[in-house]
């Protein structure tokens, strides 16, 4: 007998890991700021001792420890001053009544139209015409000068394709992300894994297109009945890229029609690296970005949407029309037009090495969740920013080892080693992404939440990624899950000082 071996066989599948979040170290497990500020309450502790008497001190070491101990004291990631802080400004919202938006005819918005609510209340939309020939539509945020592009996406999967092309096509999308932050204006790229109900009307529509008009009787009958009898429980993938870009120029800042001119002689070259990465793209139009958000906002006006999408005059929609007729945000669910929507975050990344398919789980389609949308947050640094931060994370992996005690922690080591191979790698000409995750559930407006939260925490575990529920800013998660230019942290009105 002979034995023999394939390609398949022997080839190593590729794990990726080792990322790190950024983390000042000081003494005694605390950052770098909160060991100079508990340095300062001890100096002026003493000094006002010395001069007021110890009474004095003491009661300012007291004051110091009650400043000091919200920065300190951390819960979900967060400070106790960032969680203050986001539970004031929820209860003043609830009590101005800014939580409820209605819109419609009889509403307080001039014109009775259904504008988007929240952060994006004050975003506008314009369309454009790249150097490839495609309209795209782009999302302005004036406040922010911020200008976002979406892209319709086809990734290619991973059905009957060998794995050196995967890991190709995870070399090449790692190329796209460093060259992103050889930029200075590219704020944060977001792709969206959307699914959604299959109604069956973009089949109808497609069947009806390609059946001519002098067909037999009998192929035109069957051409029907293959396009409407179509199978329960079906669930279409929509994926989609967000590509938000920050105005440079203060010529790009006052006028949308300059950087609409930049937009579009980048996009081809996008669309290219993105093909080498396996996923083809093609820039989505102002009427489809409209429909989409009128889609996730109002869940019922799907079936319409699709249909007028097959019609010469389109849908016939405006910016001002694609936010919901209603909404009403609770503490922890956001509640609109006949929809009930959650939204988590994700809290820490997955642990050890995964490979490619770690999140395949939680982004395929599902039919126990119709409704499910899953958004990338990818924030790359400028090449001169991570130089930076590779090195300061270095060195501060280093302090926090020489300051343990007694044996060294495995964590500690495995930290050091992966910020040294971070430096060695952007050195190499790699790039940092800052990168985090968001899953939303939309469900009917009595919906069973216990079952969404059960299944949802099921995906995520399957997928090795810790999520939390976004408590007391719900509408704005979903308005960042949806890929339009609302990026989280870029517009959180927290400072980073007291956040950490």
């Amino acid at each position: 007998m002979t034995a023999s071996t394939t390609l398949s066989d022997t080839y190593e599948r590729r794990s990726y890991g080792l990322w790190q979040k950024p983390r000042s170290a000081g003494l005694f497990g605390l950052r770098w700021g909160e060991t100079v500020l508990g340095f300062v309450v001890v100096i002026t502790a003493l000094l006002v001792s010395l001069i007021g008497g110890p009474m004095a001190g003491l009661v300012v070491a007291a004051v110091g420890l009650v400043v000091l101990a919200p920065l300190v004291w951390r819960r979900g990631g967060r400070s106790g001053y960032e969680s203050g802080l986001m539970m004031f400004k929820w209860m003043r919202a609830r009590g101005r009544g800014e939580h409820v938006y209605r819109g419609g005819r009889f509403s307080r918005i001039p014109g009775g139209q259904a504008k988007l609510p929240g952060l994006l209340a004050p975003s506008k939309l314009y369309e454009g015409i790249d150097a490839g020939g495609y309209t795209f539509g782009m999302i302005h945020l004036p406040r922010f000068a911020q200008y976002t592009v979406v892209l319709r996406a086809w990734p290619q999967g991973h059905e009957a394709v060998d794995q050196p092309v995967i890991d190709r096509w995870v070399g090449a999308w790692g190329t796209f992300l460093a060259s992103l932050g050889q930029t200075s204006d590219i704020v944060a790229v977001v792709p969206v894994i959307d699914t959604v109900p299959e109604t069956g009307n973009r089949l109808l529509t497609e069947v009806s297109t390609i059946t001519q008009p002098g067909a037999p009787d009998l192929a035109k009958q069957v051409m029907f009945e293959l396009a409407t009898e179509l199978p329960q429980e079906r669930v279409q993938l929509l994926p989609r890229i967000a590509i938000t870009f920050k105005a440079t120029t203060a010529e790009r800042r006052n006028d949308p029609a300059e950087e609409a001119v930049e937009i579009g002689r980048r996009l081809p070259g996008i669309c290219a690296a993105l093909a080498d990465a396996g996923v083809r793209a093609q820039p989505m139009s102002a009427e489809e970005i409209i429909a989409f958000i009128r889609r996730s906002y109002d869940p019922a006006a799907q079936a319409d949407l699709e249909v007028a999408a097959g019609e010469p005059e389109g849908h016939g929609l405006t910016w001002s029309d694609a936010g919901p007729l209603s909404q009403d945000e609770k503490w922890d669910h956001l509640i609109h037009d006949g929809g009930r929507s959650v939204t988590w975050e994700m809290e820490t990344a997955p642990e050890g090495a995964v490979d490619e398919r770690v999140l395949q789980r939680l982004l395929a389609p599902n039919p126990e969740v119709p409704r499910k949308r899953v958004a990338l947050v990818l924030r790359p640094h400028s090449a001169a920013d991570a130089a930076e931060i590779v090195d300061n994370d270095f060195k501060n992996a280093l302090v926090a080892q020489q300051s343990e005690r007694g044996v060294v922690s495995a964590a500690a080591t495995l930290r050091v080693g992966a910020t040294q191979q971070a430096r060695e790698e952007q050195a190499r000409g790699h790039g940092v992404t800052r990168f985090g995750a968001l899953v939303t559930i939309t469900e009917p407006a009595r919906g069973d939440l216990p079952r969404i939260e059960a299944i949802t925490r099921d995906l995520s575990t399957q997928s090795r990624l810790k999520i939390r529920r976004c408590y007391r800013y719900q509408s704005a998660a979903f308005a960042a899950s949806l890929g339009c230019g609302v990026i989280l942290p870029e517009h959180a009105s927290i400072p980073k000082a007291l956040a950490g």
